[in-house]
């Protein structure tokens, strides 16, 4: 079940010992957990969004700045028209394929862009490719549940760090750690398919 701020908040003075506000204020915890928030979803890739990128004749590359995809940190898959596309690097460009122009068929990131090869044709212009992404997030209440209980451990080293009880924080901040690297390859891990596994196996048993 998702936690709000207010119980994140209560798990962290849970750790810190500090009930209510002291030595500790509301405000400053809160922002522990919003860079506990910041640095899962960076780390673990566990929140995940989508947005479409419109495309435009002879137009190869697409800033994501303005887009739902501002935020994205790793975009896992791109989609056009109901087929998705290869990823490639930019080097490749024109060594892949002798079409310069035409339907897309691959697809590469470079500096807040996107880009397609071929270039889109006018036949594409007006239409749109389907970005599948992780993206950073500062909100406490995004971060999937299997890791909200990581926010309140971020948030209690970074509050003995300010107590100057260094070791306390070291310990608190490597069960951090250890937590959302476990939890990253656990749950949200992407395997690849093999052309073999898309296949319905032969269950065909012989008459005797």
């Amino acid at each position: 079940m998702s936690m709000t701020l207010a119980t994140l908040k209560s798990e962290t003075r849970s750790l810190l010992n500090e009930p209510a506000q002291e030595f500790f204020d509301d405000t400053e915890i809160e922002r522990w957990l919003q860079q506990a928030a910041i640095d899962v979803s960076r780390v673990a890739l566990c929140v995940e969004g989508s947005a479409e990128v419109g495309l435009t004749t002879d137009t190869q590359e697409y800033s994501l700045t303005g887009t739902d995809a501002v935020d994205a940190i790793k975009i896992h898959a791109v989609i056009y028209d109901e087929k998705g596309l290869m990823k490639i690097d930019p080097r490749m460009i024109a060594h892949i394929t002798g079409t310069a122009s035409g339907t897309p068929a691959y697809w590469y990131d470079w500096g807040g862009s996107i880009g397609f090869w071929p270039v889109p044709d006018s036949d594409c212009n007006g239409t749109s490719a389907d970005l599948y992404f992780s993206e950073e997030t500062d909100d406490v209440t995004e971060i999937p549940d299997e890791f909200q209980l990581d926010l309140p451990l971020y948030a209690a080293s970074r509050g003995k760090i300010k107590e100057g009880k260094f070791a306390q924080a070291a310990q608190l901040q490597q069960m951090y750690l250890n937590s959302v690297a476990f939890h990253r390859q656990n749950l949200h891990e992407r395997g690849r398919d093999s052309k073999d596994m898309m296949k319905v196996p032969d269950r065909t048993v012989q008459a005797q």
